[in-house]
């Protein structure tokens, strides 16, 4: 016997009490939702278009109207970094310790100004002493680690990575990518380091495309064909489009001197190619990658 659910007729549920706080809650929300938006589009307006010294401008006002304005100083010190500003930045940070001593956000600021101005070992130090009192702020360890790859302490820098995936609440594929190139760049020593870091990124996030190909990366850098191929394969599996990841793995076989393997590859990459609407086909990647496969099949004499 087939049983119907009944749906409750729409005036007794407009009038009931729960269609009453639902309204209540849902204009809440609409109103914080438009106001954020708001001053986004404010941000935005004042920001956009190269009007960043307009912005400056208006921050010059406001400090001269309250000099002792501390976020308004803190502000501006942002604008004359992202404006290349760097001694101008410094100065506005120096005024803020003297009116607040104790502001931590000073520290990581400057740390900022030094990296940007290429200004390294002092980066490396205010952004020390930031962490120092702000160990978990997953913001201050990333920056540190661009400054220790900056100096080339490449290990040090995949460190100050993994206390910021511990402190970020929510995973970052970004963080688990930079991890993984600063022990590439370490060198061969730390290679299986880098792919283990990426299938932790895996396992969190899941089976991102930018994590994987990476990953593919480093197995090739260790000599590991079949570990890479074996890679491209759980991509394949899942991926909608197929095209590019087969000329992927025959390009691995066709390295590894597995030719009868690539030329099957490359004529599966063919078909797919083949398959694909003549649109999408004729795009511009599209006839570069027909090329590709083209170049490589016709040395196949038995094509």
């Amino acid at each position: 016997m087939i049983r119907y659910w009944a749906w409750p007729s729409l005036e007794s549920w407009t009038k009931s009490p729960q269609w009453t706080a639902s309204r209540i809650r849902f204009r809440s929300i609409l109103k914080v939702f438009v106001g954020l938006l708001s001053a986004t589009l404010i941000v935005a307006a004042a920001w956009g278009h190269g009007d960043r010294h307009e912005y400056l401008a208006l921050l010059d006002e406001k400090i001269e109207a309250n000099p002792d304005s501390v976020p308004h100083l803190l502000d501006r010190a942002a604008t004359h970094r992202r404006l290349g500003h760097f001694e101008a930045s410094l100065a506005d940070l120096d005024r803020v310790v003297a009116f607040s001593p104790g502001n931590r956000q000073v520290h990581y600021l400057r740390g900022l100004t030094h990296l940007r101005g290429g200004s390294l070992p002092e980066a490396e130090a205010s952004l020390r002493r930031y962490l120092k009192s702000e160990p978990e702020n997953a913001a201050g360890h990333t920056a540190l680690a661009e400054t220790l790859t900056g100096q080339g302490r490449h290990v040090a820098a995949a460190e100050q990575y993994t206390l910021a995936i511990a402190a970020q609440p929510v995973a970052v594929p970004d963080h688990y990518l930079a991890r993984a190139n600063a022990y590439r760049a370490a060198g061969s020593p730390y290679l299986g380091i880098a792919i283990k870091g990426l299938d932790e990124g895996m396992s969190s996030i899941g089976p991102l495309i930018t994590l994987q190909r990476l990953a593919i990366e480093i197995e090739l850098d260790r000599g590991d064909h079949a570990k890479a191929i074996a890679r491209v394969d759980e991509v394949l599996a899942n991926a909608p489009r197929k095209e590019t990841w087969l000329v992927r793995k025959g390009r691995i076989l066709a390295s590894a001197g597995q030719e009868t393997a690539a030329l099957e590859a490359f004529r599966s990459a063919r078909a797919a190619v083949e398959s694909l609407p003549v649109r999408v086909r004729s795009s511009p990647a599209m006839t570069a990658l027909r090329q590709t496969i083209a170049n490589y099949l016709n040395k196949d004499t038995t094509l």
